[in-house]
C-alpha cells in the first residue's frame, strides 16, 4: 500500500495535466469554430444585404424612368407603362425573395432599416404611377435618400466595418442632382449700356 501512496501524487499530477489539457484543447477548438462560424454568417449576411441593395434599386430604376415618362421626373431616358409595369412587377418580385434572405440573417436594425428603405420605395412608385401621397417627389427623393443611407450604416455597424468621414456617401446622389435641376439661376448681371 505504501508504494500506491508514493505514486498518488505523482497519478494526480498526470490525471489533473490530462484534465487541463483537454479543457484548454476543448476551449480553443470551440473559439475557433465560433470565429469560423461568425465568418461565415457574415460572408451570408453580406451577400443577401448587397442582392436586396442591389434589387430595390434596380426596383428604383424603373419606377424613376416611369416618372419621368408621366413627367414627374426629369430623366433622360423615360420608358412608357405600357412597357415598365411589367418590368415593376418583376423588380418588385425580385426584391420581395431578397427580402426573405434579408429576414432570416440581419440583426433587428438592419431589417428596420431596409424596411424603411423599400417603403420609401413604394412612396416613390405611388407618384410615379399618379397616386397622391402627403410628399412631393422632391422629397421623396429625399426621404428615399435617408432611407438608403439608413440601410447603410446599418449593415456597416452590424458587421462591425467602420464608418469614417461624412456618411453622406451613402445617399442616393439623384437628392442632389434634383436641387441642381431645381434651383433657380442666380439673376443675369444689369446691362451696362
Amino acid at each position: 500500500m505504501r508504494p500506491f501512496l508514493q505514486a498518488l501524487p505523482a497519478l494526480l499530477g498526470v490525471l489533473f495535466g490530462a484534465a487541463a489539457t483537454y479543457l484548454s484543447t476543448t476551449a480553443t477548438e470551440r473559439s475557433r469554430w465560433r470565429r469560423a462560424q461568425s465568418v461565415r454568417w457574415d460572408e451570408r449576411r453580406i451577400a443577401a444585404y448587397t442582392d436586396y441593395a442591389h434589387s430595390l434599386k434596380h426596383l428604383i430604376t424603373v419606377i424613376v424612368r416611369i416618372a419621368a415618362f408621366n413627367g414627374v421626373h426629369p430623366e433622360d431616358d423615360p420608358l412608357d407603362p405600357a412597357e415598365g409595369l411589367p418590368l415593376l412587377a418583376a423588380a418588385g418580385e425580385d426584391r420581395t425573395v431578397k427580402w426573405e434572405a434579408v429576414l432570416m440573417l440581419g440583426g433587428p436594425d438592419v431589417i428596420k432599416a431596409a424596411r424603411s428603405w423599400h417603403q420609401m420605395a413604394s412612396e416613390l412608385q405611388a407618384l410615379a404611377l399618379g397616386r397622391s401621397s402627403s410628399m412631393t417627389w422632391i422629397e421623396t427623393i429625399e426621404a428615399t435618400s435617408q432611407a438608403r443611407r439608413g440601410f447603410y450604416e446599418a449593415v456597416r455597424r452590424e458587421l462591425e466595418i467602420p464608418i469614417s468621414g461624412p456618411t453622406d456617401v451613402f445617399e442616393w446622389q439623384m437628392t442632389k442632382y434634383l436641387e441642381s435641376t431645381t434651383t433657380p439661376a442666380p439673376p443675369l448681371a444689369a446691362d451696362p449700356d
